[in-house]
């Protein structure tokens, strides 16, 4: 018999035992008749009384905790396997972990290493006297899918989103500390890049200190600071670097692996300069009006004499920017000594004539004619059919039409590092790392590495 049942019995056995006993004493026991002999009910091993059966409050499972948290384990990953639990009568617990419905270890934390595929894992905590179980699930990723292949650049990097953007940009996640620990690990000992820009929009410029400091930790050689100001004036950009810049002074007095990279393509990520209220808006007036170039030319000379005042006059320090492969890269003032090198967003896009070949000779030109090192700071394509032509996203809701597609992803990853490997820069950076968004150009979605995760790890730094 069970102990549930046995609970039932027990109980309405001890009352009627109870009322039969009173009645007959009351009513019907002769004077002088000899005392009504007692039963001593048996408990079941390991109790102490029926009161303990009666009143035993059983285990609560809280949470099973399983790392990695924010993406899927692959089958090199160790697995590490926690949980929370208690008992009110502060009873010693014994835990039981299962994997697959085979028990693995007893003890209260638990790591191991699992082949590819979904595998269930079961808790089970007991007091002695009853038991509670939870159950979960984990999905096991391959390790790699792709031949490794050798990356000849000082730094193999990747864009990492530390703060919310800009409202149209929705797919921008916005993680919290445990996340970015999490995820800097990936990026740093999973994925092999050395290098990372932490990037956020305003009002996150705390997340982007946060996640330089935990960069630091993880051991990157380069972190490039990031703010973007989607939408505000010339003035009000400048303005803002200004004031963030004392910051990410402080922050590369306690360590030189951090760089101030002071924009980002922002003919198209501020107002005053491209015409539109919003990036697509503005992306869609480059594309049907050439005299965008000229308005970048006559603007830019003047913001870059204020941002470089901003941040070589008061804390002398060398900046970087992300430049526009057209207009941009020759409106910015590189040759000034303030620029340790030269940024370009240099994407292959087959449909509009920039060829791998283009792509070459551009970056070939740059380390020429400005002696210093050249960057990719942004190269990225969407996981649709057909977005390896288009850089991922040029056309405005390109995606829609076509399937999702993680080879043309992979395709594009592949012909860019090649291009970067014969043109000899200094590094390229991925963008970006993890996006909600199905179709994105993260190589990360919903816990999921994307075949151009794949592809981008199978390319190995030059030690």
């Amino acid at each position: 018999m069970d102990r549930r049942r046995f609970l039932r019995y027990l109980g309405a056995g001890v009352v009627a035992a109870t009322a039969t006993g009173a009645g007959y004493y009351l009513y019907s026991k002769p004077r002088g008749y000899p005392p009504i002999p007692t039963r001593t009910a048996t408990i079941p091993q390991g109790w102490e009384s029926v009161t303990t059966y009666l009143h035993n409050s059983p285990p609560v499972i809280w949470s099973i905790d399983v790392k990695p948290k924010y993406i899927n384990p692959t089958s090199e990953t160790t697995i590490r396997l926690s949980h929370s639990s208690s008992d009110w009568d502060n009873d010693p617990l014994l835990t039981t972990w299962l994997i697959d419905w085979k028990e693995v270890s007893h003890e209260p934390d638990y790591s191991t290493k699992l082949p590819e595929g979904v595998h269930a894992i079961s808790l089970n905590v007991s007091d002695g006297k009853s038991q509670a179980s939870k159950y979960a699930t984990v999905t096991v990723d391959p390790d790699q899918i792709y031949p490794t292949k050798p990356l000849g650049l000082k730094y193999k990097g990747i864009c990492y989103c530390a703060g919310k953007v800009t409202p149209e940009l929705a797919s921008y996640l916005t993680p919290s500390r445990d996340e970015m620990d999490e995820q800097l690990s990936t990026i740093h000992d999973e994925l092999g890049c050395n290098a990372i820009i932490i990037m956020a929009g305003a009002d996150y410029e705390d997340n982007l200190i946060e996640c330089g400091r935990m960069a630091i930790g993880k051991g990157f050689h380069r972190v490039y600071i990031l703010p973007r100001y989607f939408h505000h004036s010339i003035d009000e950009t400048v303005d803002r670097i200004a004031r963030f810049a004392p910051r990410v002074r402080a922050l590369r007095e306690a360590s030189e692996v951090i760089h101030f990279m002071v924009g980002h393509e922002l003919s198209l990520e501020i107002s005053g300069i491209v015409p539109g209220d919003n990036w697509f808006e503005r992306l869609d007036y480059c594309i049907k009006n050439p005299d965008w170039m000229d308005r970048v030319r006559a603007t830019f000379p003047g913001m870059f004499k204020d941002i470089i005042a901003a941040c070589e006059g008061k804390y002398g320090y060398k900046i970087s920017y992300a430049a526009i492969m057209y207009a941009e890269i020759d409106a910015v003032p590189w040759s000034d000594p303030v620029f340790e090198s030269v940024g370009i967003d240099a994407d292959i896009m087959p449909a509009l004539g920039v060829t791998d070949e283009r792509i070459f000779s551009q970056l070939s030109e740059l380390k020429r004619k400005f002696g210093k090192p050249v960057i990719v700071p942004d190269f990225a394509c969407m996981t649709y059919t057909g977005a390896d032509q288009y850089d991922g996203a040029v056309l405005w809701k390109s995606w829609e039409s076509g399937p999702y597609d993680e080879d043309a992803q992979a395709k594009f990853i592949k012909s860019s590092c090649d291009v970067y490997n014969r043109a000899k820069i200094e590094g390229c950076f991925y963008y970006q790392y993890n996006e909600d968004f199905d179709k994105s150009a993260g190589l990360c979605n919903r816990m999921k590495r994307k075949k151009g995760f794949y592809m981008y790890k199978s390319y190995q730094r030059s030690s």
